[in-house]
């Protein structure tokens, strides 16, 4: 009434919704507004009531609601100063009356809506609004807490049980990378012939096999690594029972698998691999070869063995391309893949899945030109893209001494294990550990056995070759 001018400038952005509850807050604000638009700088009741000349309803409900007093008294008591908390009020409660029309409470705010903002209101139920939205639309492996909630009983239980995982094919590996993690994936790139299908093998029989042949005791022991678990091992290419299953007996009797191929036995070993497929028997190790593989097909023989089975410990032998993955992914991303996209698909698809599931998944892929003539291993070696390695929480290169290496190796052996008739065969650059405390880039070298799968830890060097202090860990079973 004091300043029409205001409703018009833009900066109050009132609207009818506002006063519709009642007509005649309506009526005179439709009339002030229209006085406002024809340049009224002050506005009474006698030019509000010429506007109702042909309109005789309106012009009888403003005599009902006695105008002429009710804009005097709003002259009065209204100060121009006040008006952005004039405006406050009415928006407030016309933001209200729309969320109690929409069904929602609003008791929080009656008898103190003066204490809120109109953001205080709007976020409040911004707020109610995206909590049903997450409860049914949102993806429900996304886990929200306040950071420290109940850490108090997590530290303790850390003193009486580290954050371990089950053994790993070497000690020094158990130590670096915490074990063979439940949720986590391990990749290792290896040259073709090199030993990754010995090496998953081996590590399935340490954690799903009750008993192993012992070369110390020179007899079958007690496994202390066993997980009381299943295993599955998935696979391409080979033949079950005449290469995967002679693997694994060999990992168990410690008899070289070329003997048990051969039929030919040195003294005591037939009695030994007869032993190991009683102990085979006893254990649950499961094969799946898919020569045509797909994410959904992976996805659902892992669900199908980890609900019907109670697998824990995967093995993935290996991240390679296929015209069927190809497709698969290329479907998924709606655009043509690149060889490195199939490859970080399906490494990203390993991971989610040892996350969903809860368990440990290792696998391997090829190495690449680098990995023979670098000198620092990393994952430029690896055969594929840097974005397969971001999804691993443990990744490294496994090859053999390089010929520069071999002077540094025997200087080494000398130094640590002198005694050792064993030398290095193998050497694994570990550039990336998730949990680890160590250096990235450590070597851990140690003679893989290609007949048994068995490994011997030598000793650890920095990736430019120089000793390296490290403990070696072993990972027994823990309930």
């Amino acid at each position: 009434m004091i300043n029409p001018q205001l409703m018009i400038s833009g900066k109050y952005n009132l609207s009818k919704f506002d006063f519709e509850p009642m007509e005649f807050h309506l009526r005179l604000y439709q009339a002030t507004f229209s006085l406002a638009k024809h340049g009224a700088k002050s506005i009474d009741a006698i030019s509000i009531y010429n506007l109702t000349e042909n309109k005789p309803s309106i012009k009888q409900l403003f005599d009902q609601n006695n105008l002429i007093d009710f804009v005097d008294t709003i002259k009065q008591l209204t100060n121009i100063d006040n008006i952005d908390l004039y405006y406050q009020e009415v928006r407030k409660n016309s933001i209200l009356r729309k969320y109690r029309d929409s069904g929602f409470d609003i008791s929080r705010f009656e008898g103190n809506v003066e204490s809120y903002t109109i953001k205080d209101v709007v976020d409040y139920f911004d707020g109610l609004q995206i909590g049903v939205k997450k409860q049914f639309f949102v993806d429900k492996n996304i886990i929200e807490a306040k950071t420290g909630d109940g850490f108090e009983k997590i530290k303790e239980e850390f003193k009486s049980e580290p954050m371990y995982g089950s053994t790993t094919f070497s000690k020094y590996l158990n130590e670096a990378a915490r074990g063979w993690l439940r949720g986590q994936l391990s990749l290792y790139s290896i040259g073709s012939g090199l030993g990754k299908s010995t090496i998953g093998l081996y590590n399935l029989v340490q954690v799903c096999c009750p008993y192993i042949w012992s070369y110390e005791d020179d007899d079958f022991i007690k496994n202390p690594c066993y997980q009381h678990s299943a295993g599955l091992y998935i696979q391409f290419e080979m033949d079950i029972d005449r290469e995967i299953t002679p693997k694994i007996v060999a990992s168990i009797s410690g008899v070289p698998t070329y003997h048990i191929l051969n039929g030919r036995y040195e003294e005591g070993e037939e009695a030994r691999v007869d032993r190991a497929i009683e102990i085979l028997h006893q254990s649950e190790i499961y094969t799946v070869t898919m020569p045509s593989f797909t994410t959904s097909t992976i996805e659902t023989y892992v669900r199908d063995y980890v609900i019907n089975k109670q697998v824990g410990f995967i093995v993935y032998d290996y991240i390679t391309e296929g015209p069927s993955i190809s497709s698969d992914i290329a479907s998924q991303n709606k655009v043509q893949t690149r060889s490195d996209q199939v490859l970080s698909g399906l490494a990203s698809k390993l991971k989610d899945l040892a996350v969903e599931y809860n368990v440990a998944i290792l696998t391997f892929s090829q190495v690449n030109a680098n990995a023979y003539n670098q000198e620092i291993l990393d994952a430029s070696c690896s055969a594929g893209s840097r974005s397969m390695q971001n999804k691993c929480d443990v990744a490294g290169i496994i090859m053999p001494p390089k010929k520069q290496e071999l002077e540094v190796c025997d200087m080494m052996m000398e130094k640590y294990c002198p005694n050792s008739k064993l030398k290095p065969n193998r050497v694994l650059s570990l550039y990336k550990v998730r949990f680890g405390s160590y250096e990235q880039g450590i070597k851990i070298w140690g003679h893989l056995d290609l007949n048994t799968g068995h490994f011997v830890d030598c000793f650890v060097t920095t990736k430019y070759n120089q000793p390296y202090d490290m403990s070696k860990t072993n990972l027994t079973y823990r309930e």
